[in-house]
């Protein structure tokens, strides 16, 4: 006998989550135009003179209703999809030694929109120890030497992955993951 329910996906989860992050982005922006609309910081040249007000012979009665705003979401939405960025990769890539190629398997997803280029940096120094380059969507690096012959140890290090522009190159966001590094000779 099987049971079944109503679970909600991780999907549908993910969905609602970007809903609030988009409907939360607004209020923000909203709330931070109204922050900066303070009497203290209109000058004095630009304040109306004499009495009453002189309305805006464009405004019309109305706010939002449902459907401009339902339209404004799915607009977010897009934008917000656009920008995500998976990353995937092993956290404690190992090297046999310092000048060897070690187990790296960095993915750029299937889900992604663009090329990735992975860069790693030691948490210590900063210095940059592996750059990847353009990895396409649905590739991944399963080994690679690093830029750097490190000597024994354990590095903590960060990887950074940046979305790439196909058609100029230029960064168009990026997600960092803490990873570490073992080098056995």
């Amino acid at each position: 006998m099987t049971k079944t329910g109503n679970k909600k996906t991780g999907r549908d989860r993910g969905t609602a989550a970007v809903i609030v992050l988009a409907v939360l982005a607004v209020i923000a922006v909203i709330i931070l135009l109204l922050r900066g609309c303070g009497k203290a910081e209109i000058p004095e040249d630009t304040a109306p003179k004499g009495p009453g007000i002189v309305y805006d012979s464009e405004a019309v009665v109305g706010g939002w209703d449902e459907a401009d705003l339902d339209a404004i979401i799915r607009g977010l939405n897009e934008k917000v999809e656009e920008g995500m960025i998976n990353i995937s990769m092993n956290t404690s890539p190992c090297f046999e030694n310092g000048s060897a190629a070690g187990n790296l398997m960095i993915v750029n997803d299937g889900v992604n929109r663009y090329p990735q280029v992975v860069e790693i940096k030691r948490d210590d120094t900063q210095e940059t120890i592996y750059k990847s380059g353009a990895i396409p969507v649905g590739s991944k690096i399963e080994s690679a030497r690093l830029s750097t012959v490190l000597t024994a140890g354990t590095y903590d290090c960060t990887a950074m992955f940046y979305n790439v522009d196909p058609e100029t190159g230029n960064y168009l966001g990026c997600a960092g993951a803490m990873i570490q590094i073992t080098v056995l000779e």
